[in-house]
């Protein structure tokens, strides 16, 4: 359901910035701003912040999944309609094949590991709401089974991906 829900929002948000140019290219800008300060630092310092930045709001967003699932289903209706619109803004500006090498190698992990937790999420939502409405639901068990996930894979894919974007993504992004 996760992987839909990012398909179609990261169509939508490409669909939206084609028809939508100039509010597209400001929307971009706008989120550009709050992390352009990381292009000028260190690789190492730019590693440490991509780790920080999505194993924090990839479990936070697991963990208030227990709240009727909305937060995750937010988080990657936010991210995949993201997805589309800087891929739209700035195909037109540098090509569709640089935009693509810049976003494909750390994505092809990043993506799955934030698919992962979010589905996790969605699912306690779904067992309280199983729980809410008298079935019995171990919230408990499946909380200590999506941290297990976590620590297990959707950690590890993350680390790997944000040394991929740091050390590898530049290189590619310049062919």
């Amino acid at each position: 359901m996760m992987l839909t829900l990012f398909a179609i929002s990261s169509y939508l948000g490409y669909i939206w910035a084609e028809e939508n140019p100039e509010s597209s290219e400001l929307f971009v800008k706008n989120v550009s701003e709050n992390i352009i300060f990381i292009k000028d630092l260190p690789p190492f310092l730019i590693l440490a912040i991509i780790i920080l930045n999505n194993t924090v709001k990839s479990f936070v967003s697991m963990v208030l999944g227990v709240f009727f699932g909305i937060v995750p289903v937010i988080f990657i209706t936010f991210n995949g309609f993201l997805l589309g619109v800087v891929f739209d803004v700035y195909s037109r500006l540098h090509g569709s094949w640089k935009v693509a090498m810049a976003l494909i190698p750390h994505g092809v992990i990043e993506i799955p590991a934030v698919l992962i937790a979010c589905s996790y999420g969605l699912k306690l939502g779904l067992k309280l709401i199983e729980r809410i409405m008298g079935k019995d639901a171990d919230l408990g068990d499946e909380f200590y089974k999506a941290l297990r996930v976590y620590v297990k894979y959707v950690f590890p894919m993350l680390i790997i991906a944000a040394f991929v974007e740091t050390y590898l993504t530049p290189i590619l992004s310049q062919v």
